[in-house]
């Protein structure tokens, strides 16, 4: 008769689970740190578009990322000149009348947002003539909890362009990101 003895499917199954073991912890952080380079890719893209429509708007264009507890989302508004920079409270329907990202948290999957706006809470205003920005700003995103400390920031410079940086603060670090540090 030809098959596996109970001690050989034994030994397999051992195997497999110390390889599952093994496996697991870097899966998830592989996973965290996609959904971390994905949220600042969203905010790169939001900002750009904006930075767009100001242009073809030919109108000063307020961009914020706003907090509500552990919630947080973008909103782009029309100035009203390029010194109103209080951002638009995008968790509110139809606040934001050029844009709003996201649709539902779980976008962000489970991205988290310590710092909003220009370091004081303001929106960043693009300057539409120019396509830059007055002030600079700095959007701070980190790693979903309970896993390694992985952060990026989203630089805004005061020629308008949005550059991905990992602070030197980091815990953890991204190896994309070695040579981009804040």
């Amino acid at each position: 008769m030809r098959g596996f003895t109970l001690i050989e499917l034994m030994v397999v199954v051992a195997v497999l689970a110390i390889g599952l073991m093994v496996a697991i912890p870097s899966f998830n952080e592989t996973r965290q740190r996609s959904a971390l380079r994905g949220a600042a890719d969203q905010v790169v893209s939001f900002w750009a578009n904006a930075r767009f429509e100001a242009l073809k708007r030919n109108q000063p264009i307020k961009v914020g990322l706003v907090k509500s507890g552990d919630s947080f989302c973008m909103g782009a508004a029309i100035a009203d000149d390029v010194g109103d920079n209080e951002a638009c409270d995008c968790f509110t329907a139809n606040a934001c009348d050029v844009a709003t990202y996201p649709a539902s948290q779980s976008e962000w999957r489970r991205v988290r947002a310590p710092e909003v706006g220009n370091n004081d809470g303001d929106a960043i205003v693009i300057n539409p003539k120019r396509g830059a920005v007055d002030d600079d700003g700095l959007w701070a995103l980190r790693a979903p909890s309970g896993g390694p400390d992985y952060q990026l920031d989203v630089h805004i410079s005061v020629f308008g362009r949005a550059v991905t940086c990992e602070p030197s603060s980091a815990g953890s670090k991204i190896p994309q990101f070695s040579n981009r540090r804040c």
